[in-house]
């Protein structure tokens, strides 16, 4: 029985540090990116990242998953989930700030529901519910600074949700292409497709001479996104992820913004506005809001997206 207990405080540890990890990695990126190209940043996280998991993960690949059925799906999910992903994040964060980062990533619950409910499933009040207060949450944040869509600020947001919408479609179809593999097989694999496809772009865009740049701020940037960010976190949350369940981890996500919130305050100084923080508040009721059951009546519920 202790034994046990313990097994389930260290789960929820991970699970808690993983939220906390990623939320306050968005400051760190928006600093490096005023040293260092976004494609060098997604390079030297794959390299790091993937190296790490694979050492610390234990996770070993067999010739079955080299087949070009499984590679062309890594390819597509490492794109989705790793390099086209973290390059926008990187991109937009030079453009708004890094608060703004932590709450338009909590909408991305409402960007998976509405998916597999395009694809078919039924929609209930809850969702429905969950569907507007996202929205009006996301247009809050974005038009929290200057009132309208104008850039520089609303422009990042704007690009930002884009990366959000990539990781809804990586975990969509990481669902239904690799169900059968562990979560960190597929989390080591789709990093090392991505550190397969972007070091060939990296290495002829010149990306080693801008290291010489990188200040000793920069590189703490650095060691913070690969070895905790990418590695660690990842690591911790897939054992959640196995331990605990996807459903009961998946809620821990909504620590991500606040993680976000104090290091962005920390670290860069940023201080959010009233509108920012009421809309980021309506994008985690929503985010709550749809990974409730639908308890409501058969005429009240939402008839299926498709005829």
């Amino acid at each position: 029985m202790e034994r046990t207990k313990a097994k389930s405080a260290s789960l929820y540890f991970q699970v808690v540090s993983a939220a906390a990890v990623w939320g306050a990695a968005y400051p760190f990126t928006k600093y490096l990116v005023t040293e260092i190209s976004p494609l060098s940043i997604v390079a030297f996280r794959a390299f790091a990242g993937s190296l790490l998991l694979l050492a610390l993960s234990g996770v070993r690949f067999t010739a079955a998953d080299l087949r070009f059925s499984v590679l062309w799906r890594l390819l597509v999910l490492s794109v989705l989930g790793v390099s086209a992903q973290q390059y926008i994040q990187a991109w937009a964060l030079k453009y708004t700030q890094a608060s703004h980062a932590g709450w338009l990533i909590a909408s991305t619950p409402l960007m998976v529901a509405a998916l597999t409910a395009a694809l078919g499933e039924r929609v209930g009040v809850f969702k429905a519910a969950a569907f507007g207060l996202g929205f009006a949450g996301a247009l809050l944040v974005i038009f929290s600074r200057g009132g309208s869509f104008a850039p520089p600020s609303s422009r990042g947001d704007l690009v930002f949700l884009l990366s959000c919408l990539f990781w809804a479609f990586y975990v969509l179809l990481t669902k239904r292409w690799l169900k059968e593999w562990p979560q960190a097989k597929t989390t080591a694999a789709t990093m090392l497709m991505a550190l397969a496809t972007v070091l060939p772009l990296w290495a002829f865009s010149g990306g080693v001479r801008g290291f010489a740049a990188v200040t000793a701020r920069g590189w703490l940037c650095f060691g913070y996104l690969s070895v905790l960010s990418s590695a660690m976190a990842y690591l911790f949350w897939n054992n959640a992820v196995e331990g605990l369940g996807p459903v009961k981890t998946a809620y821990f996500i909504n620590l991500e913004p606040f993680a976000t919130l104090l290091s962005a305050y920390l670290f860069l100084g940023e201080r959010p506005g009233a509108p920012a923080f009421t809309g980021g508040l309506l994008i985690l009721a929503g985010a709550w809001l749809v990974n409730l059951r639908e308890r409501t009546p058969g005429w009240l519920r939402g008839a299926a997206s498709h005829a």
